[in-house]
């Protein structure tokens, strides 16, 4: 399962920070959507300016009804990379 991979190499680099954002993406394809949050606040805690882990926070936001929070991670998104917009 590809989290468990995500997880272990995240267990060898706490920094890895595409490691959080595809553990994200994984937790939000099964379904656990705050799982996947906590991921996205880990990566962008790491790298701020990333506009994918605010589009992708956006969406695990928007599907628990967060949609204030949604709103502004989009357009924190659109405001790094306008592709997010």
């Amino acid at each position: 399962m590809a989290v468990n991979e995500f997880t272990t190499a995240i267990r060898l680099n706490p920094n890895y920070l595409e490691a959080y954002g595809n553990r994200g993406v994984a937790y939000r394809k099964l379904g656990q959507y705050q799982r996947a949050i906590q991921d996205y606040d880990e990566a962008i805690q790491l790298d701020p300016n990333r506009a994918f882990f605010y589009d992708s926070r956006s969406i695990a936001y928007h599907k628990l009804g967060q949609d204030e929070k949604a709103d502004a991670d989009k357009a924190k998104a659109c405001s790094l990379d306008k592709q997010y917009c």
